[in-house]
């Protein structure tokens, strides 16, 4: 089986220790960057957001009064990354109690190598197909949250900010995150009403409400304009005035 070519960040969630070490074993064995190890459900959901881990790896049952399904909850309707559940129990039952998350993988206990890294490459592709933004027409988007695709109108868009391998999408006040390319998204959006102003923000240009040479405030947003960029913005703008 081949390494990947890129360091994919995993994140586990697992309280038996003897085990986390066998998987910390096989993930660094194929090349996986093994970002944080947690026992327990409670505290593990601010440090997810903070490592934004390309795949977690969680274990449904867990010590404390919090399970993987409750934490799996929380990340599926906060964040968008995919979920492999691990656990010592398959069937109807299971299903039943997760099927409402639409997780990514499931492995059951015991474990080989070669059964764990095929689960985590196969839930990485599926979810890349399917967490693509995709177009159904020129003014709407879909994107995935909490397991379902949810349309927004590309005109409600305020602003989009990257962040790494994740972009940040402002739509009416509330805040979608997903994992892509700007230059994936870009493809999506009118060339003409979205334009990037600052390395890490790109704005909906009928939204400004004012402007200097630093920033630009879209509903009382404050977002900085690059030195780089400005000059851009003002033949832009003047375009769309003239």
């Amino acid at each position: 089986m081949n390494k990947p070519s890129n360091k994919i960040k995993i994140l586990l969630v697992e309280d038996d220790y003897a085990l986390s070490e066998n998987i910390r074993e096989m993930l660094d064995l194929q090349g996986y960057d093994l970002v944080d190890v947690l026992d327990e459900a409670e505290t593990a959901f601010p440090i997810i957001k903070e490592t934004l881990p390309d795949l977690v790896l969680v274990d449904i049952i867990l010590k404390g009064n919090k399970t993987g399904i409750d934490l799996s909850e929380e990340i599926r309707l906060k964040l968008d990354i995919p979920i492999v559940f691990l656990t010592s129990a398959s069937g109807p039952e299971i299903a039943k109690k997760v099927k409402h998350l639409h997780p990514d993988g499931f492995i059951t206990k015991p474990f080989t190598f070669n059964a764990l890294i095929t689960k985590i490459e196969l839930a990485l592709e599926t979810y890349r197909n399917k967490s693509t933004v995709p177009k159904r027409s020129t003014s709407e988007l879909f994107i995935r949250e909490n397991g379902w695709l949810k349309k927004i109108l590309i005109e409600d868009i305020n602003w989009i900010k990257t962040e790494g391998t994740y972009i940040h999408i402002l739509v009416n006040g509330k805040q979608y995150t997903l994992r892509s390319t700007v230059k994936e998204l870009m493809k999506k959006l009118p060339e003409k009403q979205f334009l990037r102003i600052h390395k890490s923000f790109i704005i909906n240009l009928k939204k400004i409400d004012a402007l200097n040479s630093s920033a630009v405030i879209i509903e009382e947003k404050e977002i900085p304009v690059g030195r780089n960029y400005y000059q851009n913005l003002l033949k832009t703008i003047n375009k769309l005035s003239s």
